[in-house]
């Protein structure tokens, strides 16, 4: 009985732990999927017609998509071998090195098609060549296969910006060898189009990752030239896999499947050996010679007479693409290879036609060398060799078209708004009436998100002289030099700004009705005001702010709503700057209590968070702790609106409330907002900001010194960096700034007390609270005191500091070192 239910019970024990594996296996699926889905969120929300900004550095979408495999491509199964056999032997660093042309993204991408792993991928343009740029896409990259991992490395992108002007990456790399050692799968990093790199800096970060990666971290190079990394010590080491030129190319077999299975040649065995024999296999030129080969009636003839260089046989191909097709077709790709990226309407706009959708897949159909960059396939480039190409002949044969061509692709990249783009091909006209009107349309919405990196790198692609001659634009720069703290460069171009716009005026070019004379008239007496206050002319900047408010009301009919809200905003800070700078604190808590309102009305978030910080100075200093935390908070609260998050003008206002903090000594929350503030300020330009970051940080450390004697010195090495920036500033409101924390952190703690009736220990506990902003019960409750004992202390020790206020007493017991 027994041995007939043997196999039964063998039967069910089988099919049990066949299901226990199955459940496995789909926990596993189901983790995977999650994480996919996690991933694609985070890309979704951070999506906005294929760009995605971080740290105020636009990142292309498209550039971290995996590249889709060809139709009807040819496999590989011998490279394939080679890379997984790297994969499974734990080497470090896959290099695929050959020149243009020899399928190194193809043979890439077939393999991450197979790769039961993750991979993450990232194509490299020369716009890359910045070290905290390049290691932003890579988090960016990364956060697309393991969501939690790229957050976190945000999270470490140094602020530690020097103020040489270079990138300390060694946090972010550290932390992302340590990340991918948690990891309990291995990640792949993909870095295409490596050639472009030339930043010392950029290749000794990958050096350091390489040399410490963990065996849970691969890193895969795609490169026409080798990298300037040790690799005849990564292979003596084991650690290098290499995939060049040899191994690339098609050997004949492949060559016969490509040109008689895909291209449907019909060639004989002879004929496809002295093709592949005179392209050496070289994909591209494969490919280009069976494009010219199609509808030949005699290939043969073409084969025998096909030789040259390398070089001209790619440019004698070229050519011979273009000839063989239709002439629309010509027509359409000499004109769209002006584009780094195009889709089906702005190609219809630069072309002047309506059929491009249709094109576009014709071209895809023919194989014509057009990437994908989406999976839609909405937006698509030329292969960057062939467009270099298709170029170089729209500027020999049609030179005259460029110009129009250009201003077609920016009108059209205005109207989606895409500005930076839209400057792009104003430039390459050049047209610069037309880049004056699109700076001056544009320039507003950049500075009131604070992006100055971006309004700097618009203004000063035009001429100088521009800048002078044009009021518009000159007032624009400006104000970026207001956001830079180079007041006394905005001297420089003041009177060349009022005489040209004297000019204009008299000559009738700018009527008084007209709205642009009105904007420009309060402009410059603001940008005066700002020259008079740095000068310590502060009651005359207070009495020209005050002559202009009046007359902003007046001007609603013709200038609209937005543009009074805009007005307001800029005389309320401006006004508030002045009476901080005349030390009239109660009238600039005033002003500068006005500005939210209207700055969130028309948009200006930068004047909202430097007022923001300003006045939480002034409460600070006044005692006011509490009123200067809720203030921050306050304003800090509109940053979690998506739309608004990755603004860097918030930086001024983290780096506020970390000082806030830091008074009331939470110096572990302090730490975090002033590394994030440091973060944005590093990365997005802003120079003067960075500056009063440092000199924070500084006195946080200073603070942290008191339990850890290590932080003096990080205390000291954040001044020197403030001291560096502001040499080369020269703006006395930051000199000022710098003095003082310079002597706060010389300053030795007093042996004891300066008072002729020294406070006691209770009286020490309940100052310090004061200090920190806790009302009289807050006092009772932290110290298990009575209130009315607690009221007994203030007033002893109000006596002994010989004040009769709160605000005074805080203001003494910082005098004096007590706390």
């Amino acid at each position: 009985m027994a041995s007939a239910n043997m196999p039964r019970l063998q039967d069910e024990d089988r099919t049990m732990r066949i299901q226990i594996i199955l459940q496995s296996l789909i926990q596993r699926i189901m983790l995977r999927c999650q994480e996919w889905v996690a991933s694609c969120a985070v890309i979704s929300n951070q999506c906005r017609g294929g760009w995605i900004n971080v740290m105020d550095a636009d990142i292309l979408l498209t550039k971290l998509f995996l590249p889709s495999v060809p139709q009807g491509f040819i496999r590989r199964p011998r490279l394939l071998d080679e890379l997984n056999t790297g994969l499974k032997t734990g080497k470090t660093l896959t290099l695929v090195s050959a020149p243009a042309g020899y399928g190194k993204s193809s043979l890439l991408a077939e393999w991450i098609t197979e790769f039961k792993g993750q991979a993450a991928w990232l194509s490299l343009d020369d716009r890359d060549n910045k070290v905290q740029r390049f290691w932003a896409y890579v988090s960016e990259a990364l956060q697309t296969i393991s969501p939690s991992l790229g957050q976190a490395l945000k999270q470490t992108l140094s602020p530690a910006l020097e103020p040489s002007g270079s990138f300390n990456s060694r946090p972010f790399l550290t932390a992302l060898v340590n990340k991918a050692a948690a990891l309990d799968r291995r990640l792949i990093l993909i870095l295409d189009d490596y050639h472009v790199i030339s930043e010392q800096d950029i290749h000794e970060g990958l050096l350091f990752l390489l040399e410490h990666a963990p065996p849970t971290l691969g890193i895969v190079i795609a490169t026409r030239t080798d990298p300037p990394l040790p690799l005849s010590r990564m292979r003596v080491r084991g650690r290098l896999i290499e995939l060049r030129a040899a191994d690339l190319r098609f050997n004949t077999q492949e060559a016969s499947g490509f040109l008689n299975e895909l291209m449907n040649l019909d060639l004989d065995a002879a004929d496809v050996q002295a093709l592949e024999t005179r392209t050496e296999g070289w994909i591209a030129g494969l490919q280009l010679a069976a494009l010219s080969m199609q509808d030949r009636a005699d290939p043969h003839a073409f084969i025998q007479d096909f030789k040259g260089s390398q070089h001209f046989v790619m440019e004698y191909l070229v050519d011979e693409v273009l000839q063989r097709q239709p002439e629309a077709l010509q027509r359409f790709m000499l004109a769209t290879s002006i584009l780094q990226r195009m889709c089906a309407p702005l190609c219809d706009a630069v072309t002047a036609s309506t059929g491009s959708a249709d094109t576009l897949a014709d071209l895809q159909r023919r194989n014509l060398f057009i990437i994908a960059l989406d999976g839609e396939r909405y937006w698509m480039r030329y292969h960057h060799l062939f467009a270099e190409f298709l170029k170089g002949r729209l500027k020999r044969l049609r030179s005259d078209e460029l110009p129009e061509l250009h201003r077609l692709a920016a009108r059209w990249f205005q109207a989606n708004d895409w500005p930076e783009e839209a400057l792009q091909h104003a430039l390459a006209i050049p047209d610069y009436p037309y880049v004056s009107r699109l700076v001056v349309d544009n320039w507003r919405r950049i500075y009131h998100t604070g992006r100055l990196d971006t309004a700097v790198k618009w203004l000063e692609s035009l001429p100088g002289d521009l800048l002078r001659q044009s009021p518009a634009l000159g007032v624009a720069y400006c104000w970026t030099l207001f956001i830079r703290g180079n007041y006394e460069r905005i001297a420089l171009y003041l009177d060349d700004i009022e005489i040209a716009f004297d000019r204009m005026v008299a000559a009738g070019d700018l009527p008084a009705e007209h709205p642009e004379y009105n904007i420009i008239v309060h402009q410059l007496s603001l940008l005066r005001s700002v020259v008079m206050r740095h000068r310590g002319q502060s009651a005359e900047a207070i009495q020209m702010i005050l002559d202009l408010l009046p007359t902003i009301v007046e001007l609603r009919e013709i200038l609209g709503e937005s543009y009074i809200h805009m007005g307001f905003t800029a005389c309320y800070s401006q006004l508030g700057y002045s009476y901080i700078s005349a030390k009239d604190y109660d009238r600039a808590e005033e002003a500068l209590s006005r500005v939210s309102a209207h700055a969130r009305e028309c948009g200006n978030y930068f004047s909202l968070a430097h007022v923001t910080m300003e006045w939480s100075k002034i409460c600070l200093m006044r005692g006011k702790i509490v009123q200067a935390e809720e203030i921050c908070r306050r304003e800090l609260s509109l940053a979690e609106d998506p739309e608004l998050a990755s603004y860097p003008a918030f930086c001024l206002i983290q780096l506020g409330l970390a000082e806030v903090l830091c008074a009331r000594s939470a110096l572990d929350e302090a730490e975090r907002f002033l590394d994030q503030g440091l973060q944005t300020a590093a990365v997005s330009g802003h120079q003067y900001y960075l500056a009063q970051g440092y000199l924070i940080a500084a006195r946080l450390h200073k603070e942290q010194a008191k339990a850890d004697p290590v932080k003096a010195g990080l205390a000291q090495a954040e001044l020197r960096k403030a001291e560096q920036i502001a040499a080369a500033l020269q703006n006395r409101f930051l000199d000022e700034d710098l003095a003082r924390t310079a002597e706060a952190l010389n300053k030795k703690s007093p042996p004891g007390q300066r008072l002729i009736d020294p406070l006691s220990e209770r009286e020490l506990e309940v100052l310090r609270l004061i200090c920190a902003g806790k009302s009289n019960q807050e006092i009772a409750d932290e110290l298990f005191l009575a209130l009315d004992t607690v009221k007994r202390h203030i007033n002893n020790l109000y006596g002994k500091l010989d004040v009769n206020r709160r605000t005074q007493a805080v203001m003494e017991a910082r005098r004096l070192g007590l706390v």
